[in-house]
């Protein structure tokens, strides 16, 4: 039996696979490979180095710059799509039949090109990417971002509507599934890969409140505000802010909290250690996006997951996690849980619950059975 052969085109080199985007191609390609395809990598790069890691998980590797010039913000195509139009991609994936996954609408430059017509062609939608700008625009501080971020949803939103009805879309997340799928496209749900394999929860209690993320990013920083001036600023119990790269603003916020401590750019062995002590995990958002792989590291590797709609709606994990909207609500749940030990018991339900929905072995035999 012929192995399976499988192009995936990535809008950044997926190593190190250290935000959500490449965390998902990285954990598709290794859990593929695993299973006996051969991925042909194409990734468009910018800011990160070619990948010694990636070759051995790959057949083969392209690497292709990702153009930049004021003139493509002029440009009717959304800005991260025109970026990513490489005349050398558009060679090597018509010079042989294999399918095509391209990750992101930010990789779709190609998707309706006649060249490719008669192959098997998968999009892998990370967001409704129009939703998300449009929430990055609200969150942005700077005008001048804040006008990007908003031409950007507005062409976004066209490009979405307008893509070619013969492709198959593999959706993130149920609703973005349903969202796709009222629009006639050809729909399967594809959860998000990631690095959790097994249930790290540890029974009993921890002593302090976990807020994690990459804190550089505005939607994040907006978050982490949010939760220190309404939720966790006046409470007696001990804080930690963890994440990439913090914001000076943020820097500055935290220092007037005593019992608010900021964790700057652990390793992935002390994000875990972090993750796992905590007795709550709390987790933010102002806007609905794909899935948040922080709330799926949450639940494999720590106690109780405290959350608001935005951040689980959809899921299907909304009955691992305690949920309020309310800043008030969010508090007294607080006050609640940090008195109550984490059973084995729940360590039980979340095992089953996740390993039937996001096991990355299962969810690559869907791809598998696709092509």
């Amino acid at each position: 039996m012929h192995k399976k052969v499988l192009h995936i085109v990535a809008f950044n080199v997926p190593y190190p696979p250290d935000y959500g985007g490449v965390i998902d191609i990285f954990y598709k390609v290794k859990a593929l490979k695993e299973l006996g395809v051969e991925v042909i990598l194409h990734c468009y790069q910018y800011g990160r180095n070619k990948s010694p890691e990636l070759e051995q998980l790959c057949k083969e590797i392209f690497y292709y710059e990702r153009r930049s010039g004021f003139h493509y913000y002029l440009n009717a195509l959304p800005y991260i799509v025109v970026t990513r139009s490489s005349s050398e991609l558009l060679r090597n994936l018509t010079s042989d039949p294999y399918p095509v996954l391209f990750e992101g609408i930010h990789t779709s430059y190609f998707i309706r090109n006649t060249g490719l017509q008669n192959k098997l062609l998968i999009l892998r939608t990370h967001n409704i990417e129009h939703k998300y700008y449009l929430g990055l625009a609200i969150a942005e501080s700077s005008l001048v971002n804040k006008l990007f971020f908003l031409t950007e949803s507005g062409k976004l939103k066209r490009y979405e509507y307008n893509l070619p009805g013969h492709i198959n879309i593999a959706a993130i997340s149920a609703s973005d599934a349903d969202y796709f799928g009222s629009r006639g496209y050809k729909i399967f749900h594809l959860p998000p890969f990631h690095p959790n394999a097994e249930i790290n929860s540890l029974p009993g209690k921890g002593e302090y409140i976990l807020v994690h993320g990459d804190l550089s990013v505005a939607a994040n920083i907006s978050s982490v505000e949010y939760l220190i001036n309404n939720v966790v600023g006046n409470i007696p119990f001990r804080v930690i802010i963890a994440g990439k790269n913090p914001a000076r603003r943020l820097l500055k916020i935290v220092k007037q909290n005593d019992h608010i401590t900021l964790h700057a750019n652990p390793n992935d062995s002390e994000m875990f250690q972090l993750v796992q002590q905590a007795q709550i995990n709390l987790i933010h958002s102002f806007q609905f996006t794909g899935i948040k792989l922080k709330l799926l590291a949450a639940l494999f590797n720590g106690r109780h997951c405290l959350t608001n709609p935005e951040s689980v709606q959809n899921s299907g994990l909304e009955n691992l996690c305690h949920i309020e909207q309310n800043p008030r609500r969010m508090r007294d749940r607080i006050n609640e849980l940090m008195e109550v030990p984490f059973t084995e018991e729940e360590i039980q339900t979340r095992d089953m619950a996740l390993k039937r929905d996001y096991s990355n072995k299962a969810n690559a035999q869907k791809i598998i059975d696709m092509i």
